[in-house]
Order: structure tokens, then sequence, then C-alpha cells
């Protein structure tokens, strides 16, 4: 074995210009796809065999040759050239960079990972022999050591491998001055790799900048300004930024002006599309992401995901118009996205899921909502791994509880959310778990519940930077929140703190639904808290302004009534005392008269307070046969039904509800 001597073996020059003579042969046979070649590179290597050189070329046209199409078995002799070359020479750079690029070809032709191991560590090899090359060589060698680590990255899922990756690509980067669009497809697509591995959106905004590049070097490149789109769409999907929105949007337009006939960016602009017209409810949106369906629809008609993208989109779009021929046409689309699909697609399955969710919120039937779970189902046997079916199956459990205060259905709704964001820690998805984590410890009267659920709003609203403009509802459930918590946890700061994020809410949309009746009911906590009157007279004016949009929201009128009881009792004005008696009652029993159940035990407290032992038991039994009634703890313990409690009807009630 030869390590510290020259490439070029001493033999005689007549020999030696054979040996050039069957090379040259060799190599444009193969170039012209002729295996003759191969039998005249043996030739020269038998008149050789020490030559580094000669196995290097040789290795080079092997390696050109099985680029093409049906001759990929050529790489493997290719490779094997440059091992020789290598043998020879330890020292021989070109031979290691082109063996490993050899076996990064064949990983990508065959997909078998091992060969991607083995070109790491080739050009590995190489990178020890980097002393004394030129830029353009440091340069190639840190780029194809940078795609060999992508692709051992897209196998492994490890963040550290692609990692690897993007360091190689940056070695690279900073020794290069004119890179070609290419080497910035390929850094931004590992850039996106790791943005889909990680929390963090600075790779995405890596992706954003190589891929600027791309396209600034070749303004007529399809796949530079479709990977832009689908970078910024990414970024979208993080921030919520109409910026963002805009652009990806711009660059999706740019892609469709190059290449029309393209079903891949029909479908993803779609995709988008739907995606951000369910974020914002924007009809438009949805409208236009019909209308890419439609243009894909053109070029492949049977394309099973396009047909569900459609059909989702149409149920959305019937849901929030109130439309049923949109939900019937939707119902069309996903039976004939199903008849062309496999049953081996969990997109389909995901959009089917989306259908049925869409049909049962319109027809507020439940049916519809436990179908939908089972799609989801579908598409988590085939794959696991998908986040969005996942969330899909809480977001049914989320409306089933909200709909019918049931705590099973919040509590799967929070396991299922928790599973979704373990795979994808998407903004949105912590709001989602917020939410459901606020009602279940609303239901539940567990303060743990509700702390987990303000800590969860507070780590949303401070990663979605322009949530309180893009998502003032995101601050109003965790304002009622803190509410809530106050109350469990009789600390008075929560209730301003409640009050403070209502403001900031009531600021960004005044007419923010049903706004004026949580504040009201904030500040009616705040004045039990601290026996101040004045929040008293605050809740009582933000209920006067609730009902003027809602009038006969039996809730605000119930908690009217409560609120005046308080300032009775907060009271040493006899005549007020009994003004606000009296109109109290005026509201618990309309409460009532409008079916609010809870009505019968606070019109029992007031009767109570009153002195009217006979009425108050009356409404407290109403209460009982209603199941609206309290704990046993806290009718023992509750201050307004003191007076009842001294009385024997109240004993006899109390000994019946024990037994």
């Amino acid at each position: 074995m030869l390590s510290d001597r020259s490439l070029f073996s001493a033999y005689p020059e007549g020999q030696s210009d054979f040996v050039m003579s069957y090379l040259a042969q060799g190599e444009l046979a193969l170039l012209k796809g002729d295996i003759i070649g191969l039998e005249l590179f043996e030739k020269a290597a038998q008149l050789e065999p020490c030559n580094a050189e000669l196995f290097y070329r040789q290795g080079l046209a092997l390696f050109e040759y099985g680029s093409m199409d049906g001759k990929e078995k050529a790489l493997l002799l290719a490779a094997k050239k440059f091992k020789i070359a290598t043998h020879i020479s330890l020292s021989y750079f070109d031979a290691w960079h082109a063996w490993g690029n050899t076996l990064s070809l064949l990983g990508l032709r065959f997909g078998e990972h091992h060969y991607f191991l083995e070109a790491e560590e080739k050009l590995r090899k190489a990178l020890h022999l980097m002393e004394d090359k030129t830029p353009d060589q440091y340069v190639e060698l840190y780029w194809d050591y940078g795609k060999v680590w992508a692709e051992i990255a897209r196998h492994s899922g490890e963040a550290v491998d692609i990692q690897k990756a993007l360091e190689a690509f940056q070695k690279s980067s900073d020794a290069g001055e004119q890179l070609p669009q290419e080497f910035w497809n390929d850094f931004g697509l590992a850039a996106l790799d790791l943005a889909d591995l990680v929390n963090d959106r600075r790779p995405i905004i890596k992706a954003i900048s190589c891929f600027k590049q791309a396209v600034s070097l070749t303004l007529s490149s399809f796949e530079g300004w479709l990977s832009l789109a689908r970078s910024m769409n990414i970024l979208y999907a993080h921030t919520h930024d109409e910026d963002h929105f805009t652009q990806a949007h711009e660059c999706f337009s740019a892609a469709a002006q190059l290449r029309p006939y393209s079903l891949e960016l029909w479908h993803e602009w779609a995709l988008f599309l739907l995606e951000s017209g369910r974020k914002t409810r924007d009809l438009k949106r949805l409208r236009a992401g019909l209308e890419k369906c439609q243009r894909g629809y053109v070029f492949n008609a049977k394309h099973a995901e396009l047909l569900a993208t459609w059909a989702e989109t149409l149920a959305l779009l019937g849901e929030l118009t109130d439309r049923i021929d949109l939900l019937y046409e939707a119902q069309n689309k996903i039976t004939e996205a199903l008849g062309l699909s496999d049953e081996e697609d969990p997109e389909v399955w995901h959009s089917y899921g989306k259908c049925l969710f869409s049909w049962g919120m319109y027809f507020d039937d439940f049916d519809y909502y436990y179908q939908a779970i089972e799609k989801f189902q579908e598409g988590l046997s085939l794959d696991r791994t998908r986040h969005q079916d996942w969330y899909g199956i809480a977001k049914v459990y989320t409306r089933v509880g909200d709909t019918e205060d049931d705590v099973d259905a919040f509590e799967k709704a929070v396991r299922f959310y928790s599973k979704a964001i373990d795979l994808k820690p998407l903004v949105g998805y912590y709001f989602e778990y917020a939410f459901a984590l606020s009602r279940l410890g609303e239901m539940k009267e567990e303060p743990q519940l509700l702390q987990q659920a303000v800590s969860y709003f507070e780590y949303a609203l401070q990663a979605q930077k322009n949530a309180l403009y893009m998502h003032p509802e995101w601050l109003y459930h965790y304002a009622i929140t803190l509410d809530l918590l106050g109350d469990l946890s009789d600390d008075e700061t929560l209730y301003q703190k409640s009050l403070d994020v209502f403001s900031q809410v009531l600021m960004i949309d005044p007419d923010f639904p049903r706004i004026h009746y949580r504040i009201g009911l904030a500040y009616s906590h705040l004045g039990e808290a601290l026996g101040e009157m004045d929040n008293f007279y605050r809740a009582l004016n933000h209920y006067r302004i609730a009902l003027k949009h809602e009038e006969e929201n039996d809730f605000v009128i119930l908690d009217w009534g409560i609120t005046l009881i308080n300032i009775a009792e907060h009271t040493y004005d006899k005549d007020l005392a009994d003004q606000c008696h009296r109109e109290a009652e005026n509201k618990l029993l309309q409460a009532s008269r409008l079916g609010n159940q809870q009505a019968f035990y606070h019109l029992a407290c007031l009767y109570s307070l009153l002195k009217q032992y006979d009425k108050s038991l009356y409404f407290l039994q109403k209460s009982h046969e209603a199941k609206s009634l309290p704990s046993l703890e806290e009718l023992l313990d509750d201050d307004w039904l003191e007076g009842l409690r001294l009385t024997t009807s109240f004993q006899e009630f109390l000994s019946h509800l024990q037994h």
C-alpha cells in the first residue's frame, strides 16, 4: 500500500500511453452509455494496478454513468474504484470526497440509510485533509457534508443530527462568495427540518433567508418560490401575523405563475387558505381556497387528498354561513375522496373528521361529533405521531364538554391536548389546552387545575406577541380563569388582575361578546372580598350594559340579583337595603322564569335573610328537585341561610337530604 507517494506510477512511457488511452476510451464509452467502457477500464487497471489517479478517474466516469436512470448499479462499482484509489493513496482528498458523494447518491437512489452513514465517514476523512485546499473545494465539501447529515437526520429524527447539517452548511456559506441557488435550497430545507423538530422560530427565519437568497439568484425557480411559500406558511402558523400571511400568499402566487399546472402547488395553497380561514373565520379566504381546489382538480380529478381538502373547506364554509347546501356538497366530495383513497391515507381520514365536526356544529348533533372522533382515530391507527389528529379529538371533546358541562369529556380533552402538544408544541394548542383546564377546574372546583390553566394561558400569550390584537378571546378566557381562581383561593389580587385583563380586551374590541357581564361578575367578586360598595355599583353598571346586548340573559339577571343582595348586606341604610332586596327578588324570579334553575337556591337565601322561612324552604326544595342545590357543606356554611338553619323545618329537610 502506498501512502506518501505520487499518484502516478513509474511505468515505461509507452505503457503509460496505453493506460491513458484505455482510460480515455473507457470514459468516452461510458459517457455515451456504452458498457464496453468497463472492459477498457479493466485493461488499464491491469497495466497500472497501483495508479491512484487511474482508479479515481474510473470512479468519476462510473459515477456519471450511474447517475443516469436505470444505471444505478454502476454506482457500486464507482465506490469500489474510489476505495482502491484511497487504499493506494491515503491522502487522496478528491477520492475520499468523491467516494462520500457516491455513497450519498446510493442512499438517495436505493433509500438505504447505511449508505449515508458510510458517506459521512468518507467525507469526514476528506475534512481531515482540507489543509492547503482551495476555497471552492472547502465550500463543496462542507456543502456535501451538510447534505449527508440532513439525510441522516431525516432518518433519525434527532435535532442534534440536523444541527450538524446546518453547521456544515454555515461553514460552506461563510467560505463562499457566490453560492448557487441549489446550495441555498439545501440549506433552507435543512433549517425547515430543524424547525419541525424544535419549538423555535429561529430555524424558520433561517430557512426563509435561504430561500430568499435562492429566488434572488433565479427568479424563475418554481421550487424556490414554493419553498419560500411553505416557510412563510409555517411562520404564519406560529405567529398568526397577517404580514406573514400576505407574504406566503404572494409566494404561492409567484410559484403559480411559473408552473400553473402543478397539482402540488394548488393543493398546498388551498390547505394554507383553509387553515388561515379557520383561524380567522375569514369567508373570503375559504372561498379562495375552494377556487384553488378547483384549479388543481383540472389537472387531476382523482387526487384523494385534494378532494378531501375541498370537502373540508366546503364543510367549514357551510358551518360558518349556515348553508346546508355547502354541507351536502362537502359530503359528496369526501365520499368521492374516500372512493379514490386506499383507506391508508391519514390525511383523508383527518379531513373526514373535520367535515363531521362541522356537520355536528351545524345540526347540533352529538352523533356527528363521535363519528368525527372515530375518523381521527382511523388516522392515528395509521400514524400515531399525527399531532393534528390528537388535537382534532381533543377539540371534539372540548365541544362536547362545553355544551353539556361534561366533566368526563373535558378530562379526555385535556389528555388529548397534552398528546398533541408533546408531538407539536404549537402556541394555539397551548391556548386550547388552557381553556379545557380552566373549564375542568371550574366544574370540579379545583384550584390546582385553574392554576395550571393560568400558567398555560400566560405561556401562550407570551409566545404569541400579537395575541392582544389577533386573539382577544385568549385574553378574555385568561381573565375569566383568574376570576375563577380568585373565587376558589380567596385572593382579591386575582380579581383585580382579572379586571385589568378584561380592560385590555375592552379596549381592543368594545363589542366583545359578554365582556360586560364578565367584568360585572369580577367586580361583584371583588366587592365581596373587600366589602367595598363601589365595586358592587360598578358591577351593576356593567350588568346593565350587558343586558342591552342580551335582554333575556338569565345569568346576567341572576348575578345582578345576587349583587343587589350583597349591597343590601353591606349597607347601614335600611331604606336602601329594603329597595335592594325588592329589586333582587324581582331579578331572581325573572331569572327563574327564564329557566335558570340556580335562581331557586339564591331565592331561598334571599327569603332566609328576609326571615320569610316558609318561602326560603320552598325554593330550597325546588332547587333540590332541579338538582341545582350546592353541596351539603355549602348549605351548612352559607351565612345567608343562617336564619333558616335554626328552624325545625330546615332540620327535617336536612335529614331528608342525608337519607
